[in-house]
């Protein structure tokens, strides 16, 4: 299986000449989501973890359902109900423990509610999802999963979330292989920061910290899909 990533907390993987797509929010640009459709095989599925706009836009929806009609969607009940709203109807609701194919994608869904963002704000459905036993990403939780993931999405900068939550995540979970997901609110020397602590408990357990290309990396030639197996 192969992957590139969106801005944020966006994600696409790529298996047996189909395309997964995960959480294309807000901070992703339509520019940027037309190169990710381009360069990317046909689509499988899409997956939403939750419904937050920097997880999901109706215009970006409506793109990919433009460029791939028969597209299924996999995402939460009041997601789905949002979808609706939009003129986005048909998307299957998952929770924790349910399980379903797109394609060549077999996808676990995992965990069940957003972290908590404060005390005035009411918490959300969340849920994560495991692709082909091999690659794990939780939206916006910190849930340890129900599993030790070969490879794991790590939130390096949510407005929901420390650096000391995220450490402690990351020696939790023991992932073997480890890429950085919710950037965009960081600068570039904060991520440098964060980035070395997540390094320093990747050394504890074991783990290894890569990046993964961006679709204008891609799409331009300048890096390739990048391989981690399964």
């Amino acid at each position: 299986m192969q992957a590139f990533r969106l801005a944020h907390a966006g994600v696409v993987l790529v298996q047996a000449d189909h395309a997964l797509l995960i959480d294309p929010g807000s901070f992703t640009t339509a520019e940027e989501l037309s190169l990710a459709l381009e360069c990317a095989p046909p689509l499988a599925g899409l997956v939403i973890t939750h419904e937050h706009a920097d997880h999901w836009t109706p215009e970006h929806v409506a793109a990919i359902r433009n460029a791939a009609p028969e597209c299924p969607i996999a995402t939460t009940a009041t997601t789905a109900a949002s979808l609706a709203e939009a003129g986005i109807p048909g998307a299957r609701i998952v929770a924790e423990g349910d399980a379903m194919d797109f394609g060549p994608f077999a996808l676990e869904f995992y965990g069940g509610r957003h972290e908590v963002l404060h005390a005035s704000i009411p918490v959300i459905d969340n849920v994560g999802v495991r692709v082909n036993g091999v690659f794990a990403y939780g939206g916006d939780s910190l849930v340890r999963p129900p599993f030790r993931a070969d490879v794991l999405g790590v939130p390096i900068g949510s407005p929901w979330s420390n650096i000391s939550q995220v450490m402690d995540f990351v020696l939790h979970t023991r992932a073997r292989r480890v890429y950085l997901t919710h950037d965009a609110m960081l600068s570039p020397a904060g991520l440098n920061l964060f980035t070395a602590r997540v390094r320093e408990c990747l050394a504890e357990t074991g783990g290894e910290l890569f990046e993964l290309p961006t679709a204008s990396e891609v799409s331009g030639g300048r890096a390739s899909l990048f391989d981690f197996g399964g």
